[in-house]
């Protein structure tokens, strides 16, 4: 008879062997849910070229940036890591954290466009949850042209089927999602039976969004969710009957002067959902234009790409809006982060996304910077960042 100790741990070589074998089986099979996230693991810049995308044509006229002879040279910008005070030439810092591009405009003048860490102009960004924002000036432009009737719409005029899910979502309107304030549930974590990978990773999206359950009240309190703007994605497309990809390339992508063509990175070949939170594939300076959108309150070169009133709407400072853990001075206003002004702080309008990736519009100052990046990087904040260079910016055209 085998020795209960020798029967024991043939019991565990079992069990390894057919984990060992399970794993191998799950992660060839990328197009499923399990199969992504053991084999691509954490999200990363280069995920773009892992899932399936739809093709977003640009069309001339191309705008281009004005330029300047000799660029601003920002060889002692001030920024803080671990709550110490540092300085550093800006070339050097962009280097050190991973940074891709990062480009200083300001009254339509480039005045620094550098890449970095073996990225050039033409080289492709991802952007994360900055296609949050993008989402929603979709809606605005949906509702400008009364596909949507009302940002105040209920969620289930567009998705009805929601209703068998459960009747409260008669009750999320377009504005809690654009808001973040849904009150669907979100479980914020990595694990695989979280909310964050599933949104990320799962190639059937449509039939994960429309069996969510519902936690809180809506309108009540801000909850960053990324099964938000998916939601929004199938109201757009059910509202215009056109795809999400076929919308942006008509009515924003092909009217602001691309330089280069886009992608959109969707779920699955056979679900073809577009990955609202999180993937628009194209290069930092034509998500420049997107800033200078705003910028210009939805005017392109005397063309109302989206309203003025839905721009005022989306930058506007509602202390209904503020998002309480990131302090006084932060809201998220339909899909857009909004930086309060302070003595030394700017009002900035900005869309993040994961890994260091921002457009900061500062309205005031008539500037824009982007920063794309494989990583966050060893600083506190690259909002405190961009203000620092857009104060040197200042003083360098007031001498």
């Amino acid at each position: 008879m085998m020795h209960r100790s020798m029967k024991s741990l043939v019991m565990i070589f079992i069990f390894v062997g057919v984990t060992v074998a399970a794993y191998f089986v799950i992660s060839s099979r990328t197009d499923t849910y399990l199969g992504r996230w053991f084999a691509w693991k954490s999200s990363d810049i280069d995920d773009y070229q892992r899932f399936p995308f739809l093709a977003v044509d640009n069309a001339p006229p191309i705008f281009d940036f004005n330029t300047v002879d000799a660029p601003l040279s920002f060889d002692t910008v001030s920024y803080q890591y671990k709550g110490k005070s540092q300085t550093a030439d800006l070339d050097v810092l962009l280097e050190q954290t991973g940074t891709t591009a990062f480009i200083v405009i300001k009254d339509d003048t480039i005045l620094y466009e550098g890449y970095f860490n073996e990225y050039k102009r033409d080289s492709i960004n991802t952007s994360f949850s900055i296609a949050k924002s993008v989402t929603a000036l979709l809606i605005g432009i949906a509702i400008d042209q009364e596909y949507i009737t009302s940002i105040d719409d209920p969620m289930t005029t567009y998705i009805p089927e929601l209703l068998e899910t459960d009747p409260r979502f008669n009750q999320i309107t377009i504005r809690n999602l654009l808001s973040m304030k849904s009150g669907i549930a979100f479980a914020d974590h990595d694990l695989p039976w979280g909310d964050k990978p599933k949104a990320y990773y799962h190639p059937k999206l449509r039939d994960v969004v429309i069996q969510l359950p519902i936690s809180g009240i809506p309108g009540e309190k801000f909850e960053y969710n990324t099964y938000n703007p998916i939601l929004l994605g199938i109201v757009l497309e059910r509202a215009s009957g056109q795809s999400v990809t076929e919308f942006f390339e008509e009515n924003l992508w092909k009217r602001l002067g691309m330089e280069y063509d886009a992608t959109w990175s969707i779920d699955s070949q056979e679900d073809n959902m577009a990955k609202m939170e999180s993937g628009i594939n194209t290069r930092a300076i034509d998500f420049a234009k997107i800033g200078r959108l705003l910028l210009m309150n939805g005017n392109w070169n005397g063309e109302q790409i989206v309203s003025e009133s839905w721009i005022d709407l989306s930058m506007q400072i509602d202390s209904e809006s503020n998002v309480e853990e990131f302090g006084e001075n932060t809201f998220y206003q339909l899909g857009w982060w909004i930086n309060a002004p302070t003595d030394t702080d700017s009002y900035i309008v900005a869309g993040w996304g994961h890994l260091g990736q921002y457009l900061f519009v500062f309205p005031d100052e008539n500037m824009i910077i982007v920063r794309f990046g494989k990583e966050f990087g060893e600083v506190d904040s690259w909002q405190q960042i961009a203000q620092a260079i857009v104060d040197l910016a200042i003083q360098d055209s007031s001498q």
